[in-house]
């Protein structure tokens, strides 16, 4: 299942003693294209302040009811390390991160999380494909890594201008989240006065010349190839027929197909 951003923002995040607070941002990093952190204030406990809170700390979201609870307690968010979510956060302040919660680092491995699929504490049962490098490997790695997590700030990139191989193309207007991998499956496109009033769908592995300095991003398709393609309509669920279809239209191999073979993560809240 796919959720926007958007959807995310609106979500109230729940923790084992109380609620935590609300989101107001979304930390991802520019490589592997997925949402790291949840960038949540917190309110009407101790004092007001913006926290960092992993999507290995979720447990099973309630959309319906936009409820999102986490397995920590107030007072561990509270004493978590102070990390500022107004100034770039480095794979230092990352590894203090982890090291406090006790969780497996992400980076350094060959998939979304590390060497696994899914955003866990712990391994999986009998899942040799999640094993990843713990915190310890990662204070010995972080040279490097060149201490540069590559983390964008979803607010900050919100608007950047999208340009095609013919010109440009729009501005970034939503992400679609996939809710178990927190991978951004794809970057929502408003179309400007070349084609008015349609949102594009776009794969961030596709971009390429990124330019985050000069706000802009590009994708070698041109515009008679984007009109081209399956229509993206918000209202409408797609499925996994609608995406091979606008895959098979640009020629692009599709995402399932490198992740079929791993594990499918378990629920870790009873039904």
């Amino acid at each position: 299942m796919l959720h926007s951003a958007d959807d995310l923002k609106a979500c109230k995040i729940q923790s084992v003693d109380g609620d935590l607070g609300k989101i107001n941002d979304l930390y991802f990093d520019d490589e592997g294209w997925a949402i790291r952190y949840l960038v949540v204030t917190t309110h009407n406990w101790f004092f007001k302040r913006e926290v960092l809170v992993s999507p290995i700390a979720l447990d099973t979201p309630d959309w319906l009811n936009k409820m999102m609870p986490v397995n920590l307690s107030q007072k561990q968010v509270d004493h978590s390390p102070d990390i500022s979510a107004h100034k770039p956060v480095s794979r230092q302040q990352e590894i203090k991160y982890f090291s406090y919660y006790s969780y497996p680092i992400y980076w350094g491995g060959t998939s979304i999380w590390g060497n696994g699929l899914y955003p866990v504490a712990g391994m999986l049962e009998n899942d040799t494909t999640n094993q990843q490098p713990n915190t310890s490997e990662a204070k010995q790695d972080k040279t490097s890594q060149n201490n540069d997590p590559h983390l964008r700030s979803w607010q900050k990139v919100k608007g950047f201008v999208v340009n095609g191989s013919d010109g440009e193309i729009g501005h970034i207007q939503g992400l679609l989240i996939d809710e178990h991998t927190f991978a951004i499956r794809y970057v929502i496109v408003r179309a400007n006065d070349w084609w008015i009033g349609h949102d594009i769908l776009v794969a961030p592995h596709w971009f390429n010349d990124l330019k985050w300095a000069e706000s802009s991003v590009k994708v070698n398709h041109t515009r008679a190839e984007i009109q081209g393609a399956p229509a993206y309509d918000p209202l409408v669920k797609m499925d996994r027929d609608w995406e091979i279809a606008m895959h098979d239209h640009y020629a692009r191999e599709g995402y399932w197909s490198k992740e079929s073979d791993l594990p499918i993560k378990q629920s870790t809240t009873s039904p």
